[in-house]
């Protein structure tokens, strides 16, 4: 991912005035744009080819969690949760310890 492109966050009612500027500059991948309304994030706007790649890449990393879920014997999600928790809870004391 470039590290030119700037990310530029507009107010909602600007982007409904200003879209078909906004879509070229993000189409030219020049930027990218988070949507704020009431000055609350609510969406962000990037190109096809960057939604295409952020896609791609998260199903990729998908596979690889689904290949280590069909190795892994099935768990309970108290018995995970439980264990996460104890885990959180020892690491916590050995930082404050």
């Amino acid at each position: 991912m470039p590290a030119s492109i700037k990310t530029k966050t507009i107010p909602a009612l600007e982007v409904r005035t200003q879209l078909g500027q906004i879509m070229k500059d993000v189409q030219g991948g020049r930027l990218r744009v988070l949507v704020e309304k009431s000055g609350v994030p609510m969406v962000g706007i990037i190109s096809a080819d960057e939604f295409q790649r952020v896609i791609t890449e998260r199903e990729v990393r998908f596979a690889v969690v689904d290949r280590i879920r069909r190795r892994v014997p099935s768990v309970a999600d108290a018995e995970i949760q439980r264990d996460v928790g104890a885990a959180l809870k020892s690491r916590r004391a050995r930082r404050r310890g």
